[in-house]
């Protein structure tokens, strides 16, 4: 019974020693057991239904999205990240330098500023009252009649004149006679007053009207006062200057003409013929006819000749038998402006015209 036992117990500790010597008995070429190569980590694809779509998935396209949309999409594998323009940033982002300047068809409030306001109007002065403006009239008066009467000696005295004022009045009075001159109404600026006088027409020494041009026919005035006492006038600088800013031409051309010794006759022209002379050039020299009895004048133009003689005629169709005159009037201009005329429009001369069968 004993070695029955023995021998159980001796085949259980060799069986367990097979086992350990077994389980500790080195695999051949390796220290670890082997394991099975695995395949690449992939991610997690984006969640999709249980239910998969039949159709193949499209690729999704990059969309490019307002910085301010609080939203983002899910990141997909290998997705391109478009970086905004310049351009774009401009326009998300507030500009921080002044404003750019506005286009040339719309003004703005800024364009305007920058412009220099106007002066204000001066209201005139609280020491011009009703006895001054009496004072000031009184003077221009006193000048008017003085420039009437060809009075320098006064004129000296009301005005300020410089040398060359005073020379070219002085050539004017001696040169015409008849002045006729108005005055301006006296305006109030500030502390000054303006007004000019203006020669309406002048006539030579033959008694032919003249009209001056317009370097003397409007010579402005400014009045002031000293002292409290408005008694100081005085002319513009710029007058009596001529176009090339040289003394100006004040004599107006010279028209010598005497009526024709024949009579007009219905149906065929008239020649009319002058001599005319300037100082410095003429530039135009006219001729202005109306059947007696008609309102409006007709001009034509009379053309130069030798030893400055100047014609022009009146057509035949102008001068009709039941016409008993003709009327017309020359008039020449120079090249500074001043106007000369023989007959005037408001009193023509005469040419008589005669009916044939009364010759």
């Amino acid at each position: 019974m004993k070695k029955t036992v023995a021998g159980i117990v001796t085949g259980i500790l060799i069986s367990a020693g097979l086992l350990v010597v077994l389980a500790l008995w080195p695999l051949p070429n390796e220290t670890q057991p082997s394991l099975p190569d695995l395949p690449p980590v992939i991610p997690p694809a984006p969640m999709v239904s249980e239910s998969p779509d039949p159709t193949p998935p499209q690729p999704v396209q990059p969309v490019e999205k307002p910085a301010d949309v609080g939203m983002t999409e899910p990141a997909l594998p290998n997705k391109t990240v478009v970086k905004p323009s310049r351009e774009t940033k401009r326009a998300e982002a507030p500009r921080k330098t002044k404003p750019a300047a506005p286009s040339a068809g719309n003004k703005t409030r800024t364009e305007t500023a920058k412009q220099p306001a106007a002066a204000p109007v001066q209201p005139p002065s609280p020491l011009i009252g009703p006895s001054d403006l009496d004072a000031i009239n009184s003077l221009l008066n006193r000048l008017k009649s003085a420039y009437t009467g060809e009075d320098l000696t006064t004129i000296k005295e009301l005005l300020s004149l410089s040398m060359d004022q005073e020379v070219s009045l002085k050539k004017i009075f001696n040169s015409y006679k008849g002045v006729q001159v108005d005055l301006e109404e006296a305006r109030i600026t500030g502390n000054q007053v303006t007004s000019a006088i203006v020669i309406a027409s002048v006539e030579n020494e033959k008694g032919n009207a003249v009209i001056p041009g317009p370097s003397w026919r409007r010579q402005p005035l400014t009045v002031t006062s000293k002292n409290n006492l408005w008694n100081q006038i005085a002319l513009a600088g710029s007058l009596f200057s001529g176009p090339q800013k040289g003394p100006a031409d004040l004599i107006a051309p010279t028209i010598t003409h005497a009526l024709p010794a024949y009579t007009a006759k219905p149906g065929e022209p008239a020649e009319i013929s002058a001599m005319i002379t300037d100082t410095v050039k003429i530039a135009q020299a006219s001729l202005h006819f109306r059947a007696q009895g008609d309102r409006n004048y007709e001009t034509t133009r009379m053309s130069g000749g030798p030893d400055n003689a100047y014609s022009g005629r009146i057509p035949g169709s102008m001068i009709k038998a039941g016409s008993t005159s003709m009327e017309y009037y020359i008039e020449a201009k120079d090249t500074e402006g001043n106007v000369s005329t023989e007959g005037r429009p408001t009193a023509p001369l005469v040419i008589a015209v005669v009916p044939a069968a009364a010759e």
